[in-house]
């Protein structure tokens, strides 16, 4: 067991981390994550004594860690990074033993040892043993990585970003292979990263981490049927939530096919883009697809007459929007307040579909036919 007792650290007269308590039991698969400097790293390097405390107590199994040797709980802890950081000059087998040697295994052990583990991971030994890091490929050596830290057994690991480098295929199967392996070893593993999917995919627990302080300790789970606050909500993204919910997001209700308009176009071009596509309205688009507002027949026709006005000069720029990720729950919201027959769906500033009061209803019905409830 892990523990963090009234945990301070300051560098300099910046308070890096403020007055923190953790548990992490025996065998858990703890995450750190949050936003960049919120404290996550410098937490998990205390562990190993990178950095020491200036306030407060760690313990391991309830030794205090500034009484061991920090060579020697170095040793006993196991540490991946995302630089890999497998040395060149050495084998695959030379690297997964370095701790191993120091800490004067047999050469039967140690053989034993890779070939065990290589084959946890999927790697075959007499393949790959005698191989040299630049023969691998990224996920290979990643592997490596992960159990080179294991090799000597340590109840401890510590896995700072270690999948962030690599390509998105990897990295999910390496996400999948680090579960699988939890289930066999049962470490204590203290991993930090910036990614929540990554974080939900392979923890037990998770802290998520805000300024030095830990904002909510819970299981994946628990987080996403309860989320503390509105910081911990907005981490872990309402997209995750609807999916969590059952809900189906705006994405799923919109049309992708809308009539718009370029702002600098004329009102007679505007009222042929209206004809051709059997509409009532236009949304407006700037040169980047960003939604810039919104013209009606009734306007068109009011300012008709006046040949040198333009869509920008007549448009309605104060009109409701809804991002991809909301809640069907908040976009019937704003149809009944707002009393709105469209809603134009916006992801990073630019028009992507619409939601119309008929395509939201049907939304509605298939959700609550499936069981949803509102």
């Amino acid at each position: 067991m892990i523990e963090y007792k009234n945990v301070g650290k300051t560098f300099g007269e910046f308070e890096a981390l403020k007055t923190m308590n953790l548990t992490i039991e025996t065998g858990e698969l703890v995450t750190l994550i949050g936003p960049s400097g919120c404290g996550k790293t410098t937490t998990m390097r205390m562990l190993n004594r990178l950095i020491d405390p200036s306030e407060g107590v760690i313990t391991i199994d309830g030794v205090d860690i500034r009484k061991k040797n920090p060579v020697q709980l170095r040793r006993d802890t196991g540490y991946v990074i995302q630089q890999i950081g497998l040395l060149p000059h050495m084998t695959i087998e030379e690297n997964i033993t370095i701790v191993p040697k120091l800490k004067r295994w047999e050469k039967a052990r140690m053989k034993e040892r890779v070939e065990e583990l290589m084959k946890l991971v999927g790697l075959d030994p007499e393949t790959f043993k005698d191989r040299y890091p630049s023969e691998l490929s990224g996920g290979q050596q990643q592997r490596i990585g992960v159990i080179r830290a294991l090799a000597a057994d340590p109840p401890v690991v510590l896995m700072d970003e270690p999948f962030s480098a690599l390509d998105p295929i990897s990295r999910e199967q390496l996400q999948d292979e680090l579960v699988k392996l939890q289930e066999e070893i049962k470490k204590t593993i203290v991993f930090v990263t910036h990614d929540m999917d990554e974080a939900i995919k392979i923890s037990k627990r998770i802290a998520i981490m805000r300024d030095g302080e830990i904002v909510q300790v819970a299981t994946p789970d628990q987080m996403l049927r309860e989320p503390k606050d509105d910081f911990v909500r907005d981490f872990i993204g309402a997209k995750r939530l609807n999916q969590e919910l059952g809900q189906p997001a705006a994405y799923s209700l919109m049309i992708r096919n809308v009539a718009t308009v370029r702002a600098d176009r004329g009102l007679a071009e505007a009222f042929n883009y209206m004809k051709k596509s059997h509409v009532d309205q236009l949304y407006v688009k700037g040169s980047n697809g960003e939604l810039r507002g919104l013209v009606s027949l009734e306007t068109l026709k009011t300012a008709y007459p006046n040949e040198d006005k333009t869509v920008a000069d007549i448009m309605e720029t104060n009109i409701h929007w809804v991002e991809g990720d909301t809640l069907l729950a908040e976009v019937a919201e704003l149809f009944t307040e707002k009393d709105l027959y469209t809603l134009p769906v916006v992801q990073h500033d630019e028009l992507v579909g619409l939601i119309t009061k008929s395509s939201m209803i049907r939304g509605i019905a298939e959700w609550e036919q499936q069981g949803g409830e509102t």
